[in-house]
């Protein structure tokens, strides 16, 4: 496994020590390993949901044209009425 070390500033270190304290964690490393597993996988959910909304604004664009193919939409005002 390889071994990575950097420098944390005064203030940071005793929020850290502070967390280690208060969650339990074992270790400095332990703390880091499962802030960059919970930094990775926020991404990685972030990325899910993007893919979500791309595919849902797919799926309202089909929607609209085989609905509306050959027919003029109603205005906003129109569309709007029962809100």
């Amino acid at each position: 496994m390889p071994i990575i070390n950097f420098e944390v500033k005064k203030p940071l270190e005793q929020k850290i020590k502070d967390a280690i304290k208060n969650y339990g964690f074992s270790s400095k490393a332990e703390f880091f390993r499962f802030a960059a597993i919970s930094f990775l996988s926020r991404e990685k959910q972030k990325m899910n949901e993007e893919d979500k909304l791309k595919h849902l604004v797919f799926e309202l664009r089909k929607t609209i044209i085989k609905n509306f193919q050959n027919k003029k939409m109603p205005s906003l005002k129109k569309q709007l009425t029962d809100v």
